[in-house]
């Protein structure tokens, strides 16, 4: 039984990842908005056939059929990446600092020049992002001939698990050569626990269009076009993979996740065409129409009989008219009065669709107010897109942390270094805005009654100021309640009558 992944004389990907790869990039055009790629409805608009006059003398012309692209006419109004960016945003305006469980040591360094190097809270917002697009991210922890250790997102369809759950494979596409005819190659990091430790193999495979060929020497592969390639390695005690992935709704059916668009792609279709459709008909209808008398036209059109040999009238032509005296007949303007309410409705009822499908709150969209008078009635407002943030927050903290402690196993494994292996302290902040004084208020009761300290009071109403201003506010802080507590107020009893007096 092969408990790895075979890629020899087979197409890539292989299953039962090819199912899966291919939902992914049809969810990316979703989310990019590229619908006429993957809509049925947006394929019938994007050409048509008119007929229109060609000139085939100077007095002849002929009626001829054109086709002509009328891409423009589709129009995209694409909710569907609302349904993934808006967990992005909150969290990634949540996510605050990362710094070792240690107030010193070598590990407070060394996790410190990991997330320096590699900026979650920069690219955190793209990883969830794609998170919901695709239904999983991955991750990787990396270092480099100068000693540096990091940790980098990678897309989901690039991680392969092995069936075991001991192992998984890191592919990519490499191409060389130019033009038309290049020259495709499968690479693949290989990461496997066995029983003395861990093994790490580069390998890599030519490729035939969608099939892969023969294995190639991955020294050779790297001489001829000068490429840095790791050695394979074996590390001993190393008992967690380097590498992870982060699901999205995963069930038991779909251990792998799904994406966060599922299910809504059929309402953005609709969305899509009936804006579509009206466009059309405002196009063909909305523009005023200029109405002649008959006997108007048939005076331009004999002439243009007579002199270009057919009957036709063209807006050239009336330019200057004249009108029947007698009947006072002239030429006017026919207006058309569309009723457009009940198409907006359905619209509006089809995003709400949408929304409630994918846990969005309609104030993320815009439908309705979003703005409430303290930070609680905000929460409310915004319950369904936090509840929904709230649970991708504790994947991606669990994720953020797994790495993390595996750049410390590296680092022990490969730099020799006797670093203590615990998970790092993510701080996360809330996900939604409050008023400064709204949150000033929140952590002076919260200090002022005994669950929390005073430094961390001072740095979450000053999260932008540094380590040293921090510092001497507390300091400040201590020395006022000094000063106050060897000068009490002292209060009077009050006048009491002793006896008869």
């Amino acid at each position: 039984m092969n408990l790895t992944i075979i890629y020899t004389k087979k197409s890539f990907p292989p299953p039962p990842f090819d199912q899966e790869i291919g939902m992914m990039l049809y969810y990316r055009l979703l989310y990019e908005g590229e619908h006429a790629e993957i809509f049925p409805r947006a394929r019938s608009v994007v050409t048509e056939k008119r007929y229109v006059h060609r000139r085939v003398g100077v007095r002849s012309w002929r009626k001829v059929e054109k086709v002509f692209s009328a891409d423009n006419q589709y129009i995209v109004a694409n909710f569907s990446s609302l349904v993934a960016e808006v967990p992005a945003d909150l969290l990634n305006r949540s996510l605050g600092n990362i710094s070792a469980d240690t107030e010193e040591g070598p590990e407070l360094d060394f996790v410190s020049s990991v997330v320096t190097t590699s900026k979650p809270n920069e690219k955190v917002w793209s990883a969830i992002t794609q998170h919901q697009v695709d239904g999983r991210v991955a991750y990787r922890v990396r270092r480099n001939e100068a000693g540096a250790v990091w940790f980098e997102w990678i897309l989901g369809d690039q991680y392969l698990p092995h069936d075991d759950g001991r192992g998984a494979d890191i592919v990519w596409i490499e191409e060389w050569g130019n033009g038309d005819r290049k020259d495709r190659f499968l690479r693949v990091e290989r990461q496997r626990l066995e029983a003395e430790g861990l093994t790490i193999q580069q390998l890599v495979f030519k490729m035939d269009g969608d099939n892969v060929g023969d294995q190639l020497d991955i020294s050779q592969y790297a001489s001829d076009y000068e490429l840095d390639i790791p050695e394979d390695v074996e590390l001993p005690d190393v008992n967690e993979l380097l590498c992870g992935m982060v699901t999205n709704d995963e069930t038991l059916t779909y251990p792998r996740g799904r994406s966060a668009l599922r299910n809504i792609d059929g309402l953005q279709e609709e969305i899509n065409w009936t804006i579509t459709r009206d466009s059309i008909v405002f196009d063909k209808h909305g523009k005023p129409k200029l109405a002649i008398p008959r006997a108007l036209w048939d005076t331009v059109a004999s002439q243009n009989q007579r002199d270009y040999g057919g009957r036709f009238v063209r807006n050239a032509d009336l330019e200057v008219v004249s009108y029947d005296e007698k009947s006072g007949a002239v030429p006017m303007y026919i207006t058309w009065d569309a009723k457009t309410q009940q198409s907006f409705e359905h619209v509006t009822r089809l995003i709400k669709y949408m929304l409630a499908i994918s846990k969005t709150s309609p104030q993320a969209a815009g439908l309705e107010e979003g703005k409430g008078e303290s930070g609680v009635a905000l929460l409310y407002l915004w319950i369904q897109s936090v509840i929904k943030a709230e649970a991708i927050k504790d994947k991606f903290d669990a994720a953020i942390k797994a790495a993390i402690r595996k750049c410390l196993i590296l680092e022990n494994a490969i730099g020799g270094q006797n670093l203590k292996i615990t998970d790092p302290v993510v701080e996360w902040g809330e996900l939604l805005p409050k008023a400064d004084s709204e949150k000033d208020t929140e952590e002076i009761e919260k200090y002022a009654g005994g669950v929390q300290s005073l430094e961390t009071t001072v740095r979450r109403m000053h999260p932008d100021w540094s380590e040293e201003a921090i510092m001497a506010e507390i300091q400040k802080i201590q020395d006022e309640q000094a000063a106050d507590s060897m000068n009490p107020t002292f209060t009077q009893p009050p006048r009491v009558n002793l006896g008869g007096s």
